[in-house]
């Protein structure tokens, strides 16, 4: 089978899939993206019932499009052969040892956003209860906590359900993904983590070292009802603490040092609260951001709003990967096409088009997209909105090298015996010039992939860009400048978005290298 008919057929197995999930209400990983576009919140509220229809059209245009473009491979890769050029260009390529080896790792990458929520989610891959299976992750039903014996009307919370199939020991399980928290709106407020006390000393559950800071203990028969707030050095009760009643009003306080209880003060008819302060058990309570814990499930620890760093970075490089394909898509085809007919045509409508580009360059990207947010709402911005006003602007910069290559390539002999034996001006231009033109955009590719990286999270930097539903970089930063104590928000999004756009600016180098006509040929 040959090169195009393989990619044909790639093409065609995800756009079935893609249906398939579809029509069974699926939420398989990647291909739940076809049908997840979704109407602007007012747009809703005005017309509610066209919102699945925009949500299916915009599907199924996109997998009619993958269709389309597999039967066109299908039809004219009977006999592919690599252009002997070309094969030289990817030699080339491989040789920059740098550029082949940042390729690699941004493949990786790319590929490890393919899993989607079976790898970062708060969803079970896999529940066992009572002999039955369920696949809650793969379907877009919720199930409720009753269906695996919790309280009936509320959802399910997989992360407490699998620690308490654990302690049952009973035969049920719950397999989650590697990181089992969601992109956004997962937020891990507040964690009690439980102090163990040894010979008088207090540590945290698994460490040997004692602990440090506040701690509280709660009443015995109302959990969610405080006794004692107190602070803890070297793993003993030191310095003031408070004490509470039922209403969770405080009635007293005590000295303490090194353990001991020097001094007690309490309000009037305080004696029944007091009687009740029997709890020795005490709670460490960690309030966002938290610092990295492998034991809490945050490798990366978590931001203000307490969600999970880590997820929401795989979740800005899935928005990242998302907004370059579209924008690529969309820059390049109006880019490449105006640019070549403007060259191939020349005359007025060059000039036109000319003076059209000029008035483009010159209107400011940043304030346009500030007018829009503001006029529309943040909570209505959807990120083909935003690309699609980075496109509107971007495909000037394509269009103006594919002009210059059609300006040179129209007065070429094979040009000129193309327009003889009869071949029209939509083939001469995207059949003939088109291919003899495409080495320039390949090596524009990857520049202008780094613009969307960059842009996207300057626009969620300043406040324009994207709303919360969507996980951002440029949010996170924000957030980690607001809270410069939690070096690991700021320190955490760096080290990834350097990273990221280190390895495409290499792939870049690499490829201008390759395709590179001054170095690598030789004049005789």
């Amino acid at each position: 089978m040959t090169f195009p008919r393989k990619i044909a057929l790639l093409l065609t197995l995800t756009a079935i899939a893609a249906v398939v999930g579809r029509y069974y209400a699926l939420e398989l990983p990647t291909l739940r993206w076809f049908f997840s576009f979704e109407m602007p919140a007012s747009w809703k509220q005005e017309f509610p019932g066209v919102a699945m229809i925009f949500t299916d059209l915009i599907g199924w245009t996109l997998v009619g499009f993958m269709l389309l473009t597999a039967l066109l491979l299908w039809l004219s890769g009977g006999s592919f052969e690599w252009n002997p050029m070309t094969l030289r260009r990817i030699k080339r390529f491989r040789s920059s040892s740098r550029g082949y080896r940042a390729f690699l790792l941004l493949t990786c990458l790319v590929v490890l956003t393919l899993p989607d929520h079976a790898l970062v989610g708060r969803k079970a891959l896999i529940v066992k209860y009572d002999g039955k299976w369920y696949l809650p992750l793969f379907v877009k039903k919720n199930y409720t906590a009753d269906e695996f014996g919790g309280i009936a009307g509320q959802s399910t919370n997989y992360r407490e359900l699998k620690k308490s199939f654990a302690l049952e020991n009973d035969g049920n399980f719950v397999i989650m993904p590697l990181i089992p928290w969601d992109t956004t709106f997962d937020t891990d407020e507040l964690q009690k983590i439980a102090l163990v006390q040894r010979e008088g000393v207090y540590y945290e559950a698994n460490s040997q070292t004692p602990y440090q800071g506040l701690a509280t203990s709660y009443d015995p028969d109302q959990a969610e009802l405080k006794q004692r707030e107190a602070s803890f050095r070297d793993g003993r009760l030191q310095g003031l603490a408070t004490l509470y009643n039922r209403k969770g009003d405080p009635i007293g306080k005590e000295q303490w040092v090194a353990g001991s209880r020097n001094s007690q003060e309490m309000t009037q008819d305080a004696e029944a609260d007091v009687a009740r302060l029997t709890s020795n058990d005490y709670y460490a309570l960690m309030y966002p951001p938290s610092a990295p814990s492998w034991k809490r499930g945050h490798l990366l620890g978590t931001d203000s709003r307490g969600w999970d760093l880590f997820a929401q970075i795989y979740g800005g490089l899935q928005v990242v990967c998302k907004a370059s394909v579209i924008y690529v898509l969309l820059t390049f085809s109006i880019g490449i096409s105006m640019g070549l007919i403007s060259g191939y045509f020349g005359g007025w409508f060059d000039l036109l088009m000319q003076r059209v580009i000029e008035v483009m360059s010159n209107i400011p990207f940043l304030f346009i997209v500030m007018i829009i947010a503001s006029r529309i709402g943040r909570d209505n911005v959807s990120i083909v909105a935003i690309v699609a006003v980075m496109s509107f602007f971007s495909w000037i910069g394509v269009s103006i090298y594919k002009r210059t290559a059609a300006l040179k390539e129209r007065e070429r002999d094979y040009v000129a015996a193309a327009r003889v034996l009869g071949a029209g001006t939509f083939r001469i231009v995207f059949c003939h010039i088109l291919p003899n033109v495409l080495s320039t955009t390949v090596t524009l590719v990857p520049f202008y992939i780094t613009g969307v990286a960059t842009s996207l999270t300057a626009l969620d930097f300043i406040g324009f860009g994207l709303p919360d539903r969507y996980p951002s970089w440029g949010t996170l930063l924000a957030d980690g400048l607001a809270n410069l104590e939690a070096p690991w928000i700021v320190g955490s999004v760096f080290v990834v978005l350097v990273t990221l756009l280190l390895l495409i600016t290499f792939v870049g180098e690499a490829i201008r290298e390759a395709f590179d006509p001054k170095k690598f040929t030789t004049y005789s």
